[in-house]
């Protein structure tokens, strides 16, 4: 069947009009005087829809061919579609200009890799650049080229100053160049921060007196009166019957424990605060709370007691306190390294005994440190040390937790007794008798706002804490004796 062409097919229904007005002529006579004219027209009529009839049949087949190719094209696409998109095509061809670079309609999904170098990448942001400053458009827009080269340089795509160039540049791995990341300028930047370890600081000395003495907190007072008997009860006597009996007066003496506020104040810039994530926040709380610890335990040893109410330092240390009165220290003349007689052992049984003698028992003794780990090191070529994990022959042992002993008596050394020339010392007391008053306790404030915080965009965070400490007296009362020159 040959094909009808869209002329032919104007002619043919040209044609059929013709005749079908013939046809349907109603005018009688007419078709009476021209009876072959109407009968040619009938046969006529038929032709020509014969003709049209087959115009159709080619139409419609040409219908199903295109749908078919139609069809066909759609197969293509979805086919396409289950492919891995091209490099290029997921870069996107890129707006036409700058302005429209961040059309939120655009259809076209950015490549994985730049989604995740840049959080913000937007389809067609690369190829845009680099046409705009290879000037591939219509004629020279340096406005568009400086763009392009911004954007390329915040995709990490531009290097400057070349070592075989003199003031110019090139796309990354353009000239055989490796991106290494050893400096911020090649991929430093790209690369996560370095981890952060612990922060490593000096250690403290460990609290060591206030599992000793007696504690009394929420004391919220200036001071305490601390009375005590100035002389021991003496054993009643005999006396005759009818005779007078023998009648005393009981004497009392006092001192004061002066509350006073130990604190420490820290100044920390908020850049830092915030930059920190927590971790300046931490190292103040933790370095503020060890001040106060440590306050707590110079002032409970080596408390001056110079301070008046509301001055200086109020407190009176068990150390000061003692080495303040003869009655209660004393030399122990024969310290020795190698003699049993004059090593610390001994020097501890002589503690124990003058506390004894006030008919109290001494419950732990402190030394400095010095002395501490040279009573380890004591003994002679026969006997060997002195201080034996299982008994030494001079009494010494260490507990399973690395705790020296004397007799069971746990002995501790304290670092502020290793200032001032106070080495070579040991202090044996029944400790309970002496008593640390804390006031509100404990606490930290902080301000942005108070002196030139604001100014300079600080914040201060301040410790502090109200004690009140004075070991006269327990000493007064016999509860505690200094030993000096215990070791050579």
């Amino acid at each position: 069947m040959s094909e009808i062409t869209g002329e032919q097919l104007d002619q043919l229904n040209a044609h059929m009009a013709e005749l079908v007005r013939v046809r349907n002529e109603s005018n009688p006579a007419a078709k009476a005087a021209d009876g072959g004219r109407y009968a040619a027209a009938l046969d006529g009529t038929k032709e020509v829809a014969d003709k049209l009839a087959e115009a159709d049949i080619a139409k419609e087949d040409a219908s199903r061919k295109a749908q078919k190719a139609e069809i066909a094209e759609a197969v293509k696409a979805a086919l396409a579609d289950l492919r891995l998109p091209s490099l290029a095509a997921a870069l996107g061809p890129g707006p036409s200009t700058p302005q429209t670079r961040r059309n939120a309609d655009a259809v076209i999904s950015a490549h994985p890799a730049l989604k995740a170098a840049f959080s913000d990448y937007v389809p067609g942001e690369f190829l845009s650049a680099l046409t705009a400053v290879k000037n591939l458009g219509d004629g020279i827009d340096v406005e568009r080229a400086q763009w392009g080269k911004a954007k390329l340089i915040e995709l990490g795509a531009w290097e400057m100053d070349l070592p075989d160039k003199s003031q110019s540049y090139s796309l990354v791995g353009g000239d055989g160049k490796a991106t290494l990341g050893a400096t911020g300028a090649t991929g430093g930047y790209v690369l996560p921060n370095n981890l952060v370890d612990t922060l490593i600081k000096p250690a403290t000395q460990a609290a060591v007196y206030q599992s000793l003495v007696t504690v009394r907190n929420g004391v919220n007072v200036r001071g305490v009166d601390m009375p005590f008997r100035t002389g021991a009860p003496a054993r009643a006597t005999f006396q005759d019957w009818g005779a007078t009996k023998e009648n005393v007066d009981e004497a009392y003496g006092s001192y004061t424990a002066t509350l006073g506020t130990i604190a420490r104040v820290y100044d920390v810039g908020k850049q830092y605060l915030r930059f920190s994530a927590g971790s300046a926040e931490t190292d103040v709380m933790d370095e503020l709370t060890k001040a106060v610890i440590l306050g707590e335990n110079y002032y409970i040893i080596a408390g001056a007691g110079t301070g008046s109410v509301g001055t200086g330092d109020p407190t009176t240390g068990v150390y000061t306190a003692l080495n303040a009165r003869p009655g209660f220290k004393a030399a122990f003349a024969a310290a020795s390294t190698t003699t049993v007689a004059g090593s610390f052992a001994s020097a501890c049984s002589t503690l124990m005994q003058n506390v004894a003698g006030n008919n109290r028992q001494i419950t732990a003794i402190v030394v400095d440190h010095t002395t501490y780990f040279s009573a380890t090191r004591q003994g002679s070529d026969t006997a060997g040390f002195w201080v034996d994990p299982a008994g030494g022959p001079t009494g010494f042992n260490v507990s399973p937790s690395g705790q020296l002993r004397y007799w069971q008596i746990p002995i501790y050394y304290d670092t502020n007794l290793g200032t001032n020339a106070t080495t070579k010392i040991a202090i044996g007391a029944q400790w309970d008798v002496f008593k640390l008053f804390r006031g509100m306790e404990f606490r930290v404030d902080s301000t942005d706002v108070a002196g030139t915080r604001w100014d300079k965009n600080v914040v201060g965070f301040r410790g502090e804490e109200e004690i009140g400490f004075n070991a006269a007296a327990g000493v007064e009362v016999g509860a505690g004796f200094l030993l000096t020159s215990v070791i050579p």
